[in-house]
């Protein structure tokens, strides 16, 4: 049939090595030419096609793509059973030796996609399929603990756990269970009310058609259950050139960068040539616009993506080489707060692209630092005048303190908690650029430990709002540093994050018991890793003392480098992204 201007082939099979059949659309522009073959395997029905975030096949196929979108074992309208991730490095490389045998095909693959198809491309370049030529992973994870579902050791509850009922919902209509359907899209809606729950607290619709969540919370720790999940762990054949996407706001952006550095690692270990490419945008998972957490980041913000993603699969697979410029920077990043599309030679953070450190220390005015109208100071000389008393705030687990998301939301309001300890600096006296992880480094006690120490970095304008920057947190074990032994040193490692700042601009650190529902919360008195099936009567109180004496508590800042590359736009970027110039003192 044509549609759209192309021909559309429907559920055309493909049968797996176990004899299963998959099931896929094939689209294709009109004419009898050998055609570059593009794939994308999903399990949320293959009409969907990734297009919240990803152009629609006939678009690719517009471009002179054979554009082939599949549904993944189990899901849509394919055979066997689904179980997530599971069997899609094997499926994965059959079906890219399928699709390069279509007819019209010229027997080179890409792959491409985001999220969960973004992760059947880490799967199935793990095993190295020979007609493989490029892939396009976006806003993913090649290694499944660390990048997706405990990022910085916790539980990501607030995704992961809406995530489930919605695979639940699919499967419940599947077996034509309407009434669980029906219940599992109401806990969608609901994401918050379901958060509220222990992590494992046993559900039926969930233990029915979704089993796998009880796996993902009964593995809290990195372990062979993980390890089968991990493609790019050393050793690994998954050198096929990568494209990785992903948003500062994204809630695996962990596992992107993860992945490019693990990436790069092992080309270096082969003696391979960097040709991987690494695109950041001001995005949460879904969508990637111009507004995020209430920001307007303005309307170069979608990075003409579109295209972006076009070039790589035409140097890759039409041999188009003046699509990617050999001496072009291998990153390119979008910086909140300038709106200007920057590209760099490395990771941004790594120390090769870094130009070096802010560092502010935690101090008050002899006030409790309780609340964002307390005393607490960020003071950017050592040894500035504090008073010995620290800080105290009582972290109650039937309570969480909340953090929502990685979006730039306000969190004023929440500030004025006194539940959080607030450290505010003085107002820049000119413009920063920030690129990297912040650390804060913490002396503090537990009482009612181990419990978890997490820190907030926001940035406050002239309005007072408080724009989320980074979140990260760290276990503090009373065992480890018990209250009558005096205080400790915990170092709380945040999440990368990019951001110029405007002179006026004034720094904010929380310290607090969690970030409810970004992580799971920590039950206090037990480890983390532990609470599995603990019910809530195990949510007690923390009590945690932190010493701000204007020397032994610090943040670290990371500042972007002197030298960046910025997009101009009076070249007319959107359409060949090569045209850059050196920014000094940015």
């Amino acid at each position: 049939m044509q549609f759209g201007g192309v021909r559309l082939q429907r559920n055309v099979p493909c049968v797996l090595r176990d004899g299963v059949k998959l099931y896929a659309d094939v689209y294709c522009p009109n004419g009898t030419d050998p055609l570059p073959v593009l794939l994308m395997r999903q399990p949320y029905g293959k009409s969907l096609a990734s297009t919240v975030v990803c152009a629609h096949p006939v678009w690719y196929a517009n471009q002179g793509y054979m554009v082939v979108v599949q549904d993944v074992r189990g899901r849509g309208e394919s055979e066997g059973e689904f179980y997530p991730y599971l069997h899609e490095a094997s499926d994965g490389y059959d079906a890219v030796e399928w699709a390069a045998k279509l007819p019209r095909s010229n027997g080179k693959v890409g792959m491409y996609g985001f999220s969960y198809q973004g992760a059947t491309q880490w799967a199935a370049a793990s095993l190295r399929p020979p007609h493989l030529a490029a892939i396009a992973p976006a806003m993913c994870a090649s290694d499944m603990y660390r990048g997706a579902f405990y990022p910085r050791g916790s539980f990501a509850l607030g995704e992961l756990r809406t995530w489930a009922f919605q695979l639940a919902r699919d499967t419940a209509r599947r077996a034509g269970d309407a009434e669980a359907e029906a219940y599992c899209a109401r806990m969608m809606a609901s994401a918050g009310e379901a958060s509220q729950l222990p992590i494992s607290d046993a559900d039926d619709a969930l233990a029915r058609y979704f089993p796998a969540y009880y796996d993902w919370v009964e593995h809290p720790e990195y372990d062979a259950y993980w390890e089968q999940f991990n493609w790019l762990k050393p050793g690994a054949n998954a050198t096929v050139p990568a494209l990785l996407i992903g948003g500062w706001y994204d809630y695996i952006l962990d596992g992107t960068l993860l992945s490019f550095e693990t990436l790069q690692g092992l080309r270096g270990e082969k003696g391979e040539a960097p040709c991987d490419r690494l695109l950041i945008g001001p995005w949460d998972h879904i969508p990637w616009g111009r507004f995020a957490g209430g920001v307007d980041h303005g309307p170069s913000a979608d990075g003409n993506v579109h295209r972006e993603q076009l070039k790589w699969f035409d140097y890759w697979l039409k041999g188009k080489e003046d699509a990617l410029p050999a001496n072009e920077p291998r990153v390119l990043y979008y910086e909140p707060g300038s709106g200007v599309w920057r590209r760099a030679d490395a990771l941004p953070g790594t120390a090769a692209v870094t130009a070096g450190k802010r560092t502010l220390y935690l101090g008050n005015d002899g006030r409790p630092a309780n609340g964002a109208l307390g005393g607490g100071r960020l003071n950017a000389e050592k040894g500035a005048p504090s008073v010995d008393t620290p800080d105290v705030f009582v972290y109650d687990a039937r309570l969480p303190m909340r953090v929502e998301s990685y979006l730039p939301v306000d969190r004023s309001q929440a500030q004025e908690r006194y539940e959080i300890l607030v450290y505010t600096g003085e107002p820049l006296a000119e413009a920063i650029s920030l690129l990297g992880a912040p650390i804060a480094t913490v002396r503090c006690q537990a009482l009612g430990g181990p419990t978890d120490l997490v820190a907030v970095l926001t940035a406050v304008d002239a309005d007072g709002k408080a724009r989320l920057l980074s979140v990260g947190r760290a276990e503090i074990d009373s065992g480890a540093c018990p209250a009558d032994d005096g205080p400790c040193e915990a170092t709380v490692p945040m999440r990368m994050t990019a951001a110029r700042l405007p002179a006026g601009a004034r720094l904010r650190l929380e310290l607090t018991g969690s970030a409810f529902p970004l992580f799971a919360r920590h039950m206090n008195g037990v480890r983390l890793a532990e609470q599995f099936g603990l019910g809530p009567e195990q949510l007690h109180m923390a009590t945690v003392a932190v010493y701000a004496n204007g020397t032994s508590s610090y943040l670290e800042l990371p500042l972007a480098p002197e030298i960046q590359y910025e997009l101009r736009s009076d070249d007319d970027e959107r359409d060949d992204g090569r045209n850059v110039r050196d920014v000094r003192g940015a």
